[in-house]
């Protein structure tokens, strides 16, 4: 019994081949081409909402009415945030005001 025990392979065994390799390095390339096709979809997407953020943007700027709701809005919004949010958000805000 003890010849048995002592002749039986090990559970974890690694085996190196060519074909193994190949595969190994096709999965990593189309990984690759997958990450780098989803980075440009992603760049795509955030353009047209930058886009159509500023579209937006000029149309309530455009409204008087729309204009006016939307900066009350926002006054309330702000009037419900913590003083220490309330900093935050205005800081936001003018980062903002300047980028544009």
């Amino acid at each position: 019994m003890q010849d048995y025990e002592q002749k039986q392979p090990s559970r974890i065994s690694f085996k190196f081949d060519i074909t193994s390799f190949i595969g190994l390095c096709g999965a990593m390339y189309l990984a690759y081409s997958v990450h780098v096709k989803n980075v440009e979809n992603t760049q795509k997407v955030n353009a047209l909402l930058q886009k159509y953020e500023q579209t937006l943007d000029a149309a309530i700027a455009g409204d008087k009415v729309t204009l006016a709701r939307y900066q009350a809005n926002v006054e309330k919004i702000l009037n419900s945030l913590t003083p220490e949010e309330r900093k935050l958000m205005l800081s936001l805000l003018t980062t903002n005001n300047v980028k544009n």
